[in-house]
């Protein structure tokens, strides 16, 4: 099963210091269990450029254990997955 991503605006908010941070959230689905996978999530500054998230918390949607083996980058979130049945999380980023 291919990994399915859909990707949800929240909110901007403007930090004490003045930048703006945006806040997403991910559905993703189709995970590779006992294993590690790369969600793409095609996170943008709006002006078209790649942007690499700040910060990254996994919540599980499926019974299994999710986690981040490597930090994500410009193009995807890296998401390791136990051995049980499950193959779904939702994926909260600050950017």
């Amino acid at each position: 099963m291919a990994v399915s991503v859909s990707l949800t605006e929240q909110f901007i908010e403007e930090t004490l210091a003045g930048p703006y941070v945006k806040n997403a959230k991910l559905i993703v689905t189709g995970l590779t269990t006992g294993g590690n996978n790369s969600v793409p999530h095609g996170l943008s500054d709006g002006k078209g450029n790649a942007a690499t998230p700040i910060t990254v918390s996994i919540e599980p949607s499926s019974n299994n254990t999710f986690y981040e083996y490597q930090a994500a980058d410009s193009t995807n979130i890296y998401v390791g997955v136990g051995a049980g049945s499950g193959t779904s999380c939702n994926i909260y980023v600050e950017y």
